[in-house]
């Protein structure tokens, strides 16, 4: 009768204790306000999903089944972000040992097609995204891939 009741008081235990699926927010994300971009809406940066990954160049093909592993990749720093309460999936190559180079900028999206992110280039602009992208950069320094 004990081993009936454990058994049953562990089911329904897991019914009531989240479970964190890819994508959404852990209770470790650490979130960061950066400010108010141009156009007034409030800009705020995931810390902890700063990493460094590679990607192919071509940014444009769909690699999800590995066809196109054999072709050149390159080094991205990727992150997540909010704008104005709505969340994004980004990547900037803008970052190199942890300082922004060349004209602050990342790329992110918004859409799919055929399974594959559709990414848009967005400029850092604003004093807000000009401070995410050096705190992206910076973040970046200490991680390693």
């Amino acid at each position: 009768m004990k081993k009936k009741l454990l058994i049953y008081s562990a089911i329904s235990l897991s019914l009531f204790v989240p479970t964190i699926a890819f994508g959404e927010e852990s209770q470790f994300d650490r979130w960061t306000t950066l400010g108010k971009t141009n156009t007034g809406e409030t800009l705020v940066l995931n810390d902890t999903s700063v990493k460094i990954v590679e990607i192919l160049v071509d940014e444009s093909l769909n690699n999800e089944d590995g066809f196109y592993d054999n072709l050149p990749k390159t080094k991205v720093v990727q992150f997540d972000y909010s704008i104005g309460g709505r969340k994004r999936h980004a990547y900037t190559k803008s970052c190199k040992n942890g300082a922004v180079v060349g004209n602050a900028h990342w790329k992110t999206y918004t859409t799919f097609v055929d399974y594959n992110p559709q990414y848009f280039l967005v400029e850092a602009d604003s004093e807000a995204s000009k401070k995410m992208i050096k705190r992206v950069c910076s973040l970046s320094a200490y991680k390693t891939n």
